[in-house]
């Protein structure tokens, strides 16, 4: 191991142990690695685990139900369907893993498979639904992106012994190079699905169909943004009316007009994002980082900047979601946390956020430890300058040959 890998592993031991940090955000903590997490109305999370288990949590209380959907890897990706859509007055969520499969399960009855979606040869790295329809989609290592359509009524999945196995209706391959590993609808109309992953390229597909979308005024041309702008993997992406976001390993996150495809605002990062996060409301941009921080960046007016840093998490920043008043993140660490966007914002006590409260139990330990190192360097002294009887003896003999000379 090399000494900037000892150093940061160093660091990220003394952050783990440090009493803000491990209140920040109010850290909800499952026992293992959260991979990714879904928004199940205003105070359930379902969180996909290394564990290779998925689990809803409470957020209020911040604890996770006992019974989980259980996989045979980690669980890569989860997912929420609309409200409209529930087994006995359940919502419903799905969760993807490296056993190439997706389950889908009652959020109140984890463990009760309700269907599988088989298809893929390879990990399945993510998945979206669609937000009024009963249709799901799903990126893998396979290169391959699968279409799902669901039963209109899912009461007829719970009455069935066993879970039913559904097939795709449409599989994309060919067009992506690599894995996929990231995909989004628009928030307008939800009519188009865009797609990312490891050869750095974006794509778009009707949602419904799983066609490739034409270039506007140029119907025999795709629409697609080719690699190029980003040199390797991007890790995310999220869309708003008229910008697609996208996070990648080249250490950028770049905000591309979705009409022609060009790069609006390119956000310069010290590290890998691994996770971007757009906020229109107030004109700002969440963005993950390898290292476990969270930059917001001022996008809408004039050249963009880096209002505030929080370090938030001790590992890579594996997630990003907004519900309203607030954006909650997930990282490697194993933590999700939530933070309230006007708080995080309009903060004035300096480029890092962090709360009054929490600052003043950072003053009360730092102050706590200099107080200790003072003690330490006084004890160390006074050892150093205390003589054995044995040494004062010694010392009053030489100075007697000295007063001789």
């Amino acid at each position: 191991m090399s000494s900037a890998q000892l150093d940061a592993l160093e660091k990220k031991e003394e952050l783990e142990c440090d009493p803000v940090r491990q209140k920040l955000g109010t850290p909800l903590r499952p026992g293992a690695r959260i991979l990714s997490f879904d928004l199940c109305g205003s105070d359930t999370v379902v969180l996909g685990l290394s564990s290779h288990q998925a689990k809803a949590a409470n957020l209020t209380t911040r604890e996770c139900t006992a019974a989980a959907a259980k996989h045979g890897g980690p669980v890569t990706a989860v997912a929420v369907l609309n409200e409209s859509y529930t087994v006995n007055g359940s919502r419903i969520a799905l969760s993807a893993s490296w056993d190439k499969i997706v389950k889908v399960w009652p959020v109140d009855d984890p463990q009760n498979t309700l269907a599988v979606l088989t298809g893929h040869s390879d990990f399945v790295k993510c998945v979206a639904v669609h937000p009024t329809l009963p249709i799901v989609y799903t990126g893998s290592a396979d290169k391959s992106i699968m279409f799902w359509r669901l039963p209109e009524s899912l009461e007829t999945l719970a009455q069935s012994t066993t879970p039913q196995e559904i097939a795709p209706f449409k599989t994309v391959k060919g067009q992506h190079t690599g894995q996929i590993y990231a995909m989004c609808l628009d928030p307008v109309s939800a009519q188009v699905l865009y797609s990312t992953g490891s050869d750095a390229s974006v794509r778009a597909w009707d949602s419904q169909t799983g066609v490739a979308i034409a270039t506007k005024g140029d119907e025999s041309s795709d629409w697609y943004i080719a690699r190029g702008q980003h040199k390797t993997n991007i890790f995310d992406c999220k869309a708003t009316e008229n910008t697609l976001w996208t996070a990648s390993a080249d250490n950028t996150a770049i905000g591309w007009d979705i009409e022609t495809r060009t790069t609006d605002i390119v956000l310069e990062h010290s590290t890998t994002v691994t996770a971007v996060l757009p906020i229109p409301q107030v004109g700002v941009v969440v963005t993950g980082v390898r290292d476990g921080a969270l930059y917001v960046w001022r996008v809408n007016s004039g050249v963009p900047k880096i209002i505030r840093e929080i370090n938030a998490h001790t590992d890579d920043v594996s997630c990003l979601r907004v519900a309203g008043r607030v954006f909650y993140s997930s990282g490697l660490d194993g933590t999700l946390r939530k933070w309230d966007i006007q708080s995080v914002v309009n903060f004035v006590g300096g480029f890092e956020y962090m709360p009054a409260e929490l600052q003043a139990l950072k003053d009360q330990d730092t102050s706590s430890k200099q107080g200790s190192d003072t003690l330490a360097k006084s004890s160390k002294s006074a050892n150093q300058s205390a003589l054995t009887e044995e040494e004062e003896r010694e010392l009053a003999e030489l100075m007697s040959d000295l007063d001789d000379m």
